[in-house]
């Protein structure tokens, strides 16, 4: 299962061959219980640096392993919360699939609107970026 498209997609300063962070996704995905394609949405969104690969800043995570470590958590602490709070919606289509409105709710704290260490206002394309990248070459499956 190819995750993360061609090897050389991978940004040049990335320390983890594609295969060795697909296998991180693999088992971060399994042990928080989220969908390993949304994870790897995030990574291929995010394409950040070593230390922010998948874009977490809100807390110290220099390695690949602690910042997917805390990006599936944050994911499935999400799905608690969009569950709790959305009482007549369900965070998955018919498919089994994350919904585009969960996608927006995780955004909300992900990459929120306005944030002091988004400048240029690039977290407004979060959603849209995640989802694509989510929804494209059967990812989703």
């Amino acid at each position: 299962m190819r995750l993360l498209g061609p090897a050389s997609d991978l940004p040049p300063h990335v320390r983890l061959s594609r295969d060795e962070q697909e296998a991180v996704i693999l088992y971060e995905a399994a042990r928080q219980g989220v969908q390993a394609t949304f994870l790897a949405a995030i990574r291929i969104a995010e394409n950040g640096g070593v230390g922010r690969e998948f874009g977490i800043l809100s807390v110290p995570a220099p390695t690949y392993e602690e910042q997917a470590d805390v990006a599936a958590r944050s994911v499935r602490n999400s799905l608690l919360r969009y569950v709790s709070s959305h009482h007549d919606q369900w965070p998955f289509d018919p498919h089994d699939h994350y919904t585009a409105e969960f996608i927006y709710f995780i955004a909300s704290t992900w990459a929120p609107r306005g944030a002091e260490n988004d400048p240029t206002h690039l977290n407004v394309n979060w959603p849209r970026n995640v989802g694509d990248v989510y929804r494209a070459s059967g990812l989703e499956r």
